[in-house]
């Protein structure tokens, strides 16, 4: 018997808090196979170049209610972005999402941020072992100290039993 791990996206939430400065075009799960979701994200951002921007990544999981779980680490993404060695936690969480997203280069940051068609699968994990469980993980952008987006992604682990 060998243990097969299944990831899946049950929820997004995006919440714009500075709608002058960016919004949310697209925020959604699709269904694109039995059993598999993608997350897709848009983001337009109005006032470019963005050059000052600060992010906080919290990761919970479900016990009668979201309750913190191992990391909540803030970073200043440009700072992230010249350097991604020096942030080992927070590189392990943006590798889940690089190949599939176009926020891969430093600041300043001038488009829309896109994350496109990203599936969970357990290569994406092998560096962040989970228990069999729910779980969130909450980012809060912030510009130039001042609260811009949040976004809040729910998924799950199952383990299940292969011959």
């Amino acid at each position: 018997m060998q243990a097969k791990f299944t990831f899946k996206f049950t929820n997004i939430k995006c919440l714009d808090h500075d709608v002058n400065f960016s919004s949310f075009e697209v925020c959604r799960l699709k269904v694109i196979g039995r059993g598999i979701v993608s997350l897709n994200i848009k983001v337009g951002l109005y006032k470019t170049p963005v050059t000052n921007s600060t992010i906080n990544m919290a990761f919970y999981k479900k016990a009668n209610g979201f309750k913190p779980f191992l990391y909540n680490y803030t970073v200043d993404i440009c700072a992230f972005f010249a350097n991604r060695k020096r942030y080992p936690v927070i590189k392990v969480f943006t590798d889940l999402f690089l190949e599939n997203s176009n926020l891969n280069h430093t600041c300043p940051y001038n488009n829309a941020i896109l994350v496109k068609d990203l599936v969970l699968n357990e290569d994406r994990f092998r560096f962040l072992p989970l228990p069999e469980g729910e779980y969130m993980l909450k980012v809060k952008v912030f510009a130039h100290n001042d609260l811009k987006a949040t976004t809040e992604v729910v998924f799950y682990r199952q383990d299940s039993l292969m011959p």
